[in-house]
């Protein structure tokens, strides 16, 4: 079986300062953790009022900047310091290291060679005597005859002049033609009587590793015939006289576990720990640079960790016949423990060099910080609202200053907030003036309510005593703002307030040319006086000298460039009036004036409503019931004639002057259904339908057959839809069908309505009339309101028949 090696990768380290800067920063930290809570005690954070983190603070960068600056430079002299200290001592350890090593290999050399060497040399000088012997022979007689080689654990092998084993003790049968022809055979070849100490072999199949002290077998001549080894076991690791005699060695001399002793190819032939006999370190990059190096000891990296590594031969005289070396590793850190307290020392300098500098910097920063906080302080009163907030500073220099100029700014911003809360309030209450004018001006248009309101409401705002409103009349509608004088002009008073109601005529029909109004009202915008400069009548002026009026404001009421009316306010007392007021009271005036203008508006337009209702209703009369009144009258003038002459013509003229009476009392009904709506809901469709019946007879004397089947119960929206198609529908007839004989028709059925109109007059083509032609359009979208269907059929010389159906379905809705 082979034993499979254990190998440990390592590197060299070539910058040892890297592992000081690291050990450095970490301490470092340590210390400034200790030390922080100190120095954060000393700072004033009750003074930092800030909306940053702390370390934002002014305070802490002064310090930053002035400490920051000495910690670089301490530390970069401490590392200095250190980084040489330690590495004259590292240096110097390394260099005296190997020489350490050397003296320890004398003692270990001595203690196997008084194992091996005085039983060797009696083997060959008192038992090994016939020289002319054969090999065989002579390896039979050593193991019959020479004492103690049972010391040899690991056997005894004999090996021929080509370096095949001939004979083995004890008896290894699978070992015997072995070739051990190696380097320590080639040795003893060329050096005939010399021994030689091999290196680890490996016996198979077994894979016992033994370590063998070789000596040369020479003729009767001094030729070299053969080889006899004298072996010891390695591995397995065993209690014998090889690892005792090295134990009590290493016991003797107070070595320590961290030396070892290797053979020429790097396998561990000794060590302390028997379970690193055997060991193969020739995968061990360090070992292979150090035994390859210059130098016999350095500083290595066996894993995670710096080691100092020294070897020394195990037998420096012996040249190549012994290639052992005997080795010492030890911690590079238990090297340098002796310099720690220099380094804390260190240390303790850099941190006072440190600490002192930074509490001087703190004390003084707190005499340019503290007046600092107290500006923030008071900025944030001020911010607040506090501008009566004052600081007292007392340093002397910018910052008393500045200070001084923060107090200043605390006073004007005092003055000037109190006089923004007072422009303001004003603000609003004018503002609120003109929102409540605004709403009577858009929910009114009766000019007295509107003008009233004003009136009061701009009194109010502008503190005077006296006001009064007046209208512009005028008998004509030219503008009178635009230079030209109108001579029939006029004010009329529409409101009066604060004066006696003797003065309610004051200004009552005064030319405008005369009048304070009539000179605003051509500038468009308010005007002031004193009462001497006043432009009015003097009768005006007199009356207002005895109420003790000194000053007045014309404001006009203009709407779109047309000057209406006007807003007189009287003082007893002369005011100044700011430019945002006199802006206020020119909006009013514009607002009042879209009031009375809409006012008159609105009076121009019932007017002309109520005069073309005038004209409607004569036209109505005078098409419909004045002609059949004239007609009735003629008759009536000529019937007692005919009368006389011919009863039967008289009686057929009596029945037509009925029906012309009976038609024009249908058409004056009819009229007052349209002049009076209510009427026209109470009636039902019968009625309705029996009057349009009867006033088409009186007004165009053709004969109408009314047929109306069943009981009618109609809602008021379905009953005026057939009641005004079938208006259309006669008044069609009337205008152009020529009809000799009309009939209407209407079947009231459960769920169902029809309506029936038919006349034999002279028709039309339905496709060459439009759909407005006729008021088609109109029937069909009353028709389409209420769900109905409207159907025309006519045909050229042939009539016309129109109808119009309509159904309820059972759930209640339309079709």
């Amino acid at each position: 079986m082979v034993r499979k090696t254990r190998q440990s990768r390592g590197r060299i380290i070539k910058l040892p300062e890297l592992q000081f800067v690291l050990l450095l920063i970490n301490d470092l930290h340590r210390y400034w953790l200790n030390l922080t809570p100190s120095f954060l005690i000393f700072i004033d954070w009750k003074g930092i009022h800030m909306k940053t983190h702390w370390w934002k603070s002014l305070r802490i960068k002064i310090i930053g900047w002035s400490f920051v600056p000495t910690v670089i430079i301490l530390s970069a002299v401490a590392w200095f310091t250190f980084y040489s200290y330690q590495k004259v001592i590292g240096d110097l350890a390394i260099k005296q290291d190997w020489g350490i090593v050397q003296s320890k290999t004398p003692p270990l050399f001595q203690a196997f060679f008084d194992i091996t060497n005085p039983l060797i040399v009696k083997i060959i000088l008192q038992v090994d005597t016939q020289r002319g012997a054969p090999l065989e022979d002579r390896a039979q007689n050593i193991i019959d005859h020479a004492e103690g080689i049972d010391i040899f654990d690991g056997g005894i092998y004999f090996v021929d002049a080509q370096g095949k084993v001939v004979k083995t003790y004890p008896d290894q049968p699978e070992v015997l033609g072995q070739d051990w022809s190696d380097a320590q055979f080639r040795y003893m070849v060329d050096h005939p009587g010399k021994a030689a100490y091999s290196n680890l072999r490996t016996i198979e199949p077994s894979g016992k590793e033994i370590l063998c002290i070789s000596a040369s077998m020479n003729g009767s001549q001094g030729e070299f015939i053969g080889a006899d080894y004298y072996c010891f076991t390695i591995f397995p690791a065993t209690q014998n006289t090889f690892y005792e005699s090295f134990s009590n060695a290493y016991s003797k001399n107070a070595l320590d576990a961290n030396i070892y002793i290797v053979d020429g190819n790097q396998h561990i032939i000794f060590s302390t720990d028997p379970s690193e006999m055997g060991k193969d370190l020739s995968g061990e990059a360090y070992i292979q640079q150090l035994l390859q190096g210059q130098s016999m000891s350095g500083r290595f990296r066996k894993g995670a960790e710096d080691l100092l590594v020294s070897y020394a031969p195990f037998y420096p005289y012996a040249g190549n016949y012994v290639q052992w070396n005997v080795i010492k590793e030890e911690s590079w850190s238990e090297i340098m423990r002796p310099t720690l307290p220099y380094r804390y020392l260190l240390y303790g300098l850099l941190a006072l060099g440190v600490i002192v500098p930074m509490l001087v910097t703190a004390y003084g920063v707190r005499h340019i910080t503290n007046p600092i906080q107290e500006l923030i302080h008071a900025s944030e009163q001020v911010t607040a609202g506090d501008f009566k907030h004052r600081i007292e500073v007392n340093t002397g220099d910018e910052i008393e200053t500045l200070a001084d100029q923060f107090n200043t700014m605390s006073v004007e911003l005092d003055d000037s907030y109190s006089s923004l809360e007072k422009k303001v309030t004003a603000r609003t209450k004018e503002l609120a003036t003109l929102n409540a004018i605004a709403v009577q001006v858009s929910s009114s248009l009766n000019l007295n309510e509107i003008m009233s309101d004003a009136l009061d409401r701009i009194m109010d705002l502008t503190g005077m005593e006296y006001g009064i409103a007046y209208r512009v009349e005028s008998g004509d509608d030219r503008a009178v703002n635009n230079g030209t004088e109108v001579e029939k002009a006029y004010l009329r008073v529409m409101a009066l307030r604060g004066m006696p109601s003797t003065y309610a005529d004051l200004g009552e029909k005064l030319p405008l040319k005369h009048s304070a109004a009539g000179v605003a009202g051509r500038r468009g915008e308010p005007v002031i006086w004193t009462l001497e400069e006043l432009p009015t009548d003097g009768t005006v002026k007199q009356r207002l000298v005895t109420l003790g009026v000194e000053q007045v404001i014309a404001i006009p009421l203009m709407a779109k460039g047309r000057f209406v009316g006007s807003l007189n306010l009287s003082t007893n007392q002369s005011r100044t009036y700011p430019p945002e007021q006199i802006a206020l009271l020119k909006t009013v005036g514009q607002q009042i004036g879209v009031a009375v203008e809409n006012a008159r508006l609105y009076e121009q337009a019932e007017q002309a409503a109520i005069t073309a209702e005038r004209s409607r209703l004569a036209r109505e009369l005078h098409d419909a019931v004045t002609q059949t009144l004239f007609s009735a009258n003629l008759i009536a003038d000529v019937l007692p004639r005919i009368w006389k002459r011919d009863p039967e013509e008289g009686m057929k003229n009596l029945e037509e002057l009925r029906q012309l009476t009976r038609g024009a009392l249908a058409e004056m009904r009819t009229m007052l259904l349209e002049m009076r709506p209510e009427s026209l809901e109470r009636a039902d469709i019968r009625t309705l339908l029996t009057q349009l019946a009867d006033a088409f007879i009186g007004r165009v004397r053709v004969p109408v057959a009314l047929d109306i089947q069943g009981d009618c119960k109609l809602t008021h929206e379905v009953k005026l839809v057939f009641y005004r198609v079938a208006q259309e529908a006669m008044n069609n007839i009337a205008k152009h069908a020529g009809a000799r004989q009309v009939s209407m028709r209407l079947e009231c059925q459960p769920w169902q309505l029809n309506l029936l109109i038919k006349d034999d007059g002279l028709g039309f083509d339905p496709g060459a009339i439009t759909a407005e032609h006729l008021g088609i359009a109109i029937m069909r979208e009353r028709a389409n309101s209420i769900g109905a269907i409207l159907k025309i059929e006519s045909v050229v010389s042939q009539g016309t028949s129109v109808t119009l159906s309509w159904k309820l379905n059972p759930e209640g809705n339309q079709q």
